[in-house]
């Protein structure tokens, strides 16, 4: 097993983007800002600051310097300063082997350079706000910060995402009459690099990126890829299949197609190989299954938390109308998975190659904190606080499922457990809460005295501080929103505390997770801070410059009022666009011109013209936006680029356009779902105004029909069902399958009575 990590480790280098070897004081550096990023971010723009001002008043200490305050763009400008510093240090302008291990001359000049057009913003925002004046240096500024989050996001992104930008630009300038100084006021202070996608990096995204950083480094990335194998490996197919579900769970983590791949696929795409798929298929299972991870609630891409800022509706609400859509894209994905299995006549691996199942589900209470940050976000409690609260649940079961250190585990899973539960309660209660956990945390100490379901140790002392912690907040009758940020955020010092002066092991290695969780979380948010400050110029110009409204009437000119024919070509423009550009700036694009035009195109029409119930977006935009939303995530598989299928292909030793060809196949559900979606939009769920029993059997129809066309296309595209089909056979089912995506009864009808001659008939449709 060493031996194949080892191997894969090699290959994924080819994948991954070079970077700097640097020098230990410029390695600090580097640290310093990403963990200043996590500080800021806490402090000012999670508004920890106040909670923590709000908590000693409470206990009768005014700290009046815990209430200063700073404007949203001001945040986001300390946030991309570090950014810049961390760009400029680590990525080198161009990757050749004498750039890679020192930093230049000229790249500390950009990082001075970088923090002055930064700071300066910081400093006279306040001015700009109270009085919207622009001066000549306001202009040299904002040109210079441009240019620089043009060059850095170049290195990081590579160059095509800052062309398009910079074709955006020059067409911006021309229109408004190289009046430098309204140019820069749009791209500078209002919109712009400080825009709508910006705000919601670092408001949003930035929590699930810190959440996403620790489940990795403390482990429960691992147990969920270990645990799947487990469960699925001693069965037919059982390697692919655990890939597709561990990848599943690990995109609500991590919400990138490349690092899912990248993650996962060490483990998993060798164990396909063993099991007997090609290398092109094994290379392409994953890929699928890993892109998929962006479209999987609870946590689902970067893009998500923009629709929603786009839209006005809520993020808890887009997780639902995303239910229905992730479960037909995984659902099509295993169709494939089981017929190829069969197809190639594979079987199960022995049970012994893999670990215990009756471990992994001992320790199912290390998947926790995705449970908890689902209820939060259902809840409709705000993502960030979610996030960060499911963030402390994660460090205390991490602690407590550490073995080596002494302590009945199932015990101390039921005190988390309860109070858990207790703290999501409301403030009416606050004081009886406070007694019981009080009470609980006395018991706990008394244990270790007569007992060993509690040992004096890091299990211990790490639960007493948790316990503590809410059972003070809920006698203090702080708001739960306060009590779950807190929670999260103080878990983080709990569990540096207890790490730094643990004796073991496991201690030491807990210690250094929280810790270089922040470092990875403040690295890893570069990519999607510069995708979301580029991403925003563009927004700026298509506003500045009317080009918004007057591209998307152009393309319904073009299509002649077509829907199929629009949605078609928005298809192609999402995937042409994909193939260079991050999934946010794709999305971000095309929202804003292909799908206002979808939107007018459908105008009038029943259902789309109605509100989305509860809110004022009308239907049709929902069902685009969610349109272009798939087909730019989709684009990481889809060749030419296809940079999940090249990671893909490089750990499995294939052929690069195989892997993608059959990465593509296998996600079939996911290129033709976007067109069921919108036709049939009450599969969104939060489209439906009323239920009733004829609207539930409607939507289970709509479900049942989608996922069995999708069948039908995974038998005519493997060319198998319980035996090798004849071309024609699978011409014909293939035909059936296209046409049921209309979900038209008559149309799947005919399906099934093909499925049924199938089933009952195969032997004669068999090329043997």
């Amino acid at each position: 097993m060493e031996e194949i990590k080892e191997m894969e480790e090699e290959k994924v280098e080819v994948v991954l983007e070079r970077t700097r070897t640097l020098s230990p004081k410029l390695e600090m550096l580097i640290r310093i800002a990403a963990v200043l990023i996590g500080i800021y971010e806490i402090l000012f723009i999670f508004n920890f600051n106040y909670t923590l001002y709000d908590l000693f008043s409470r206990l009768g200490v005014n700290i009046g310097i815990l209430k200063i305050t700073f404007q949203s763009k001001q945040g986001e400008a300390f946030v991309l300063a570090m950014i810049l510093l961390i760009t400029y240090v680590l990525y080198p302008f161009r990757k050749r082997e004498k750039e890679l291990k020192k930093v230049p001359v000229y790249d500390y000049l950009l990082v001075i350079l970088s923090l002055i057009s930064m700071f300066y913003l910081f400093a006279v925002y306040n001015r700009y706000a109270e009085f919207a004046e622009v001066y000549m240096q306001d202009v040299i500024f904002g040109i210079l910060a441009i240019i620089l989050v043009l060059e850095a996001t170049r290195r990081v992104l590579g160059w095509v995402l800052p062309s398009v930008v910079v074709v955006f630009l020059i067409y911006g300038i021309y229109k408004v009459g190289f009046n430098w100084v309204r140019f820069t006021q749009q791209l500078y202070f209002d919109e712009g690099i400080f825009g709508i996608p910006l705000f919601v990096m670092t408001i949003y995204v930035f929590a699930f990126v810190f959440f996403g950083a620790f489940l990795l480094k403390i482990g429960v990335s691992d147990y969920i890829t270990e645990f799947m194998i487990s469960l699925f490996g001693a069965r037919p197919g059982g390697p692919a299949k655990s890939a597709v579900v561990s990848s599943g769970l690990m995109g609500t983590v991590s919400g990138s197609s490349v690092a899912n791949v990248l993650t996962t696929g060490t483990f998993t795409i060798p164990l396909m190989k063993k099991a007997g798929y090609p290398k092109e298929i094994a290379g392409a299972v994953e890929p699928v299954a890993s892109t998929g991870g962006q479209l999987m609630p609870p946590i689902m891409g970067a893009a998500a938390f923009i629709m929603a800022e786009f839209l006005g509706v809520p993020y808890n609400k887009l997780i639902i109308a995303a239910v229905l859509p992730a479960l037909v894209y995984y659902s099509g994905v295993y169709l494939f998975i089981d017929l190829e299995t069969k197809r190639l006549g594979l079987k199960g691996m022995p049970r012994e190659n893999f670990a215990s199942l009756r471990y992994f589900v001992r320790k199912l209470y290390i998947l926790s904190p995705i449970l908890v940050i689902t209820v939060a976000l259902v809840w409709g409690i705000a993502p960030h606080i979610s996030a960060i609260s499911s963030l402390g649940i994660a460090i205390w079961v991490s602690w407590i499922a550490k073995d080596k250190i002494e302590g009945h585990e199932l015990f101390y899973v039921g005190v988390a457990s309860l109070t858990t539960v207790l703290m999501f309660t409301g403030k009416g209660i606050g004081k009886p809460v406070a007694l019981v956990l009080l009470l609980l945390a006395l018991i706990l100490v008394g244990l270790s005295f007569v007992s060993n379901l509690t040992k004096r140790n890091e299990k211990l002392y790490i639960s007493l501080l948790f316990i503590l912690f809410i059972a003070m907040t809920k006698y203090l009758g702080m708001r739960k929103e306060q009590i779950l940020l807190m929670t999260g955020v103080l878990g983080i010092v709990f569990s540096l505390i207890v790490g730094y002066f643990s004796k073991t092991e496991e201690g030491r290695k807990m210690y250094s997770a929280t810790y270089e969780s922040m470092i990875d979380a403040g690295k890893t948010s570069t990519s999607v801070m510069l995708a979301a400050a580029s991403a925003g110029l563009i927004q700026g110009v298509l506003t500045m410059t009317g080009l918004v409204t007057s591209l998307g009437y152009k393309l319904v000119s073009l299509t002649a009022g077509n829907l199929w024919l629009l949605l078609l070509l928005t298809m192609v423009f999402s995937l042409i666009l994909g193939m260079g550009v991050p999934t946010t700036a794709n999305y971000i694009i095309t929202s804003l011109v292909a799908a206002p035009a979808i939107y007018n195109a459908v105008l009038g029409l029943q259902p789309y013209s109605s509100p989305v119930p509860g809110f004022g977006t009308p239907i049709a935009l929902l069902a685009a936006h969610f349109f272009v939303f798939y087909f730019g995530i989709l684009a990481d598989i889809t060749p030419p680029v296809a940079l999940a299928s090249y990671a893909g292909s490089a750990l499995a030793g294939g052929d690069f356009w195989k892997t993608a060809l059959n990465a593509v196949k296998y996600a079939l559900a996911g290129y033709i779902g976007p067109y069921i979606y919108f036709t049939h939009p009450e599969m969104f769920l939060i489209t439906v105004s009323k239920w009733n029993p004829m609207m539930i059997g409607k939507v289970l129809y709509y479900l049942v029909a989608t996922l069995f066309v999708m069948y039908l296309l995974a038998i005519a595209l493997t060319g198998f069902y319980r035996t090798h089909l004849k071309p024609w056979i699978r011409g014909v089912v293939g035909i059936l399958g296209l046409v049921g995506v209309t979900l038209n009864p008559i149309a799947v009808g005919a399906g099934i009575v093909a499925w049924l001659g199938l089933k009952f008939y195969g032997k004669k449709a068999s090329t043997s």
